[in-house]
């Protein structure tokens, strides 16, 4: 094999490998977009009919937040990072900041650095029909 079909055939898998990488990192999930009343947001409990996460977007929010549910419990987390308030992408298998590289399990704690605190998390109760999240009351 000729130098450059050597090179050329090692930048294509290189190219290959990044791109399936990247797919993998981009967010799938399904989104809802909920307007805040009396300050909460109210997720329908039929948004995680296919999926255990669902993305919520607000436009009085700077930064979305990931619900994961749980048996019959719902953790909120704000997909902001705590490094240096990027935000943050999810995946089934965890949560990454793309700016440099932090990683948080699906419950919001760091998995590497360089953030060293969770992710932010809200309180949520849940109705016969929702989940509601509260983002004035952020769990210790």
């Amino acid at each position: 094999m000729e130098r450059r079909s050597f090179i050329k055939a090692g930048c294509l898998v290189c190219t290959g490998a990044i791109a399936l990488s990247a797919l993998e990192a981009c967010s799938t999930l399904p989104m809802v977009k909920a307007k805040p009343v009396n300050g909460l947001l109210e997720i329908p409990l039929t948004s995680f009919a296919e999926s255990k996460m669902v993305i919520v977007r607000s436009n009085d929010l700077d930064f979305d937040v990931l619900v994961v549910k749980e048996g019959d419990a719902y953790r909120a987390m704000y997909m902001k990072c705590t490094h240096e308030d990027a935000p943050v992408a999810a995946t089934a298998s965890g949560i990454y900041c793309n700016m440099h590289g932090s990683a948080f399990d699906l419950q919001g704690n760091v998995t590497k650095e360089p953030a060293t605190k969770p992710l932010t998390r809200f309180e949520t109760t849940v109705t016969n029909l929702s989940v509601i999240i509260n983002p004035t009351k952020i769990l210790k």
